[in-house]
């Protein structure tokens, strides 16, 4: 009974009022600072896979892993809201931004490959004009023998057709009358 006496003073001096047992308490609300979430940016699936360059023009290939996707940007350029603004050969990296975000991505260990200069291409409305193909005339009797060999083929086909139909036609007509019987 001592304590119950000890906590009823010592909550009038603290001017508090006894609250019930079965009350809720309020609780404090606490202030937690939830972890920063960062989502993943599309450049974190994104693989260097080929360099082109044709004169002063270098194009980088770019690969996105979870789309399965690749795009090609011009280096100092940007294309599909990729862009490549830096290519560092000693350690092996180029920049890569998007949206605002640049990543270096590492450039992969492959083989470079120096392709040979293409031959010019030929202008198709050149002087010299291609040679014609010649065109095979028959004479008439020529014509005439195809076209009895035609109508020959065409006949044998029919008489064929024909003699299916009245063998169709007998056999019909052999069931029909088995069945009579």
């Amino acid at each position: 009974m001592s304590s119950f006496l000890f906590l009823a003073a010592t909550q009038l001096v603290w001017a508090q009022e006894i609250r019930s047992p079965f009350e809720r308490a309020e609780a404090i609300p606490v202030e937690k600072s939830a972890p920063e979430k960062v989502a993943p940016s599309r450049l974190d699936q994104m693989e260097f896979t080929g360099l082109m360059a044709i004169g002063a023009e270098v194009t980088i290939s770019l690969y996105d892993s979870k789309t399965k996707e690749s795009v090609w940007v011009p280096l100092d350029g940007s294309q599909d809201g990729f862009a490549v603004s830096g290519w560092d050969e000693a350690d092996g990296t180029i920049s890569v931004s998007l949206n605002g975000i640049t990543k270096q991505i590492a450039i992969n260990e492959n083989e470079i490959i120096t392709l040979k200069q293409a031959a010019p291409v030929q202008n198709v409305a050149s002087d010299t004009a291609a040679p014609e193909k010649p065109v095979r005339v028959k004479d008439p009797e020529t014509l005439k023998k195809e076209e009895e060999a035609r109508q020959f083929v065409s006949n044998i086909l029919a008489n064929g057709m024909k003699q299916r139909e009245e063998f169709r036609r007998s056999r019909e007509a052999r069931l029909s009358g088995s069945r009579r019987d």
